[in-house]
């Protein structure tokens, strides 16, 4: 909280926000409590674009977890790039640079200087979700925040974005929870 603001004033924010607040943890309780949906947990694959692919393929470049991880990394960073420019290029949008990163509380960010950030875990869900976030993104240097601007720019940049937003937060947690020593178990 800022400093300014008193105690009393969070307490009312608070109260004012209880039942959307129980809501919320109850959803969060659910989605954790769920069993893996999505098969991340099956050995000898890796997950790219949503699709299993036989770890054999990589021809042995990910033999022990740190090299798996590097792997997905450099996986999803060719492939958010891809999307980012020829979604950029579309759009009529200049970017910084993109950074993969190990986000556990955002898929994605846009920085003030136009650096897009992105979790290198969009690389497991289908390719539609990560050029969802992609997008999303990149309509972030448009309109910097969430405002109703935003939705618009998002709205017309990306029309039916709204079942790739669902998809995420409904396995979401589960992409969260995978690790690369996975495939090798």
């Amino acid at each position: 909280m800022p400093r300014h603001v008193r105690d009393a004033e969070v307490d009312r924010f608070l109260a004012s926000k209880r039942d959307w607040i129980a809501r919320k943890l109850a959803l969060m309780r659910e989605l954790a409590e769920r069993p893996p949906r999505l098969g991340l947990e099956r050995a000898g694959v890796v997950w790219a674009g949503g699709e299993p692919l036989p770890l054999a393929s990589l021809n042995g470049r990910a033999t022990d977890p740190a090299a798996l991880d590097r792997w997905y990394r450099r996986e999803a960073r060719r492939r958010i790039v891809e999307v980012a420019e020829r979604e950029a290029a579309r759009l009529g949008l200049r970017y910084g640079t993109v950074a993969i990163r190990d986000q556990r509380t955002r898929w994605g960010s846009c920085s003030r200087r136009g650096t897009l950030s992105f979790s290198w875990r969009l690389l497991l869900a289908p390719a539609e979700v990560l050029e969802y976030v992609v997008v999303h993104e990149l309509c972030h240097l448009r309109e910097p925040n969430h405002s109703q601007a935003f939705w618009r720019v998002l709205d017309a940049a990306r029309p039916g974005w709204q079942e790739q937003a669902r998809w995420l937060r409904e396995h979401g947690q589960e992409l969260q929870d995978y690790g690369p020593a996975v495939a090798l178990s």
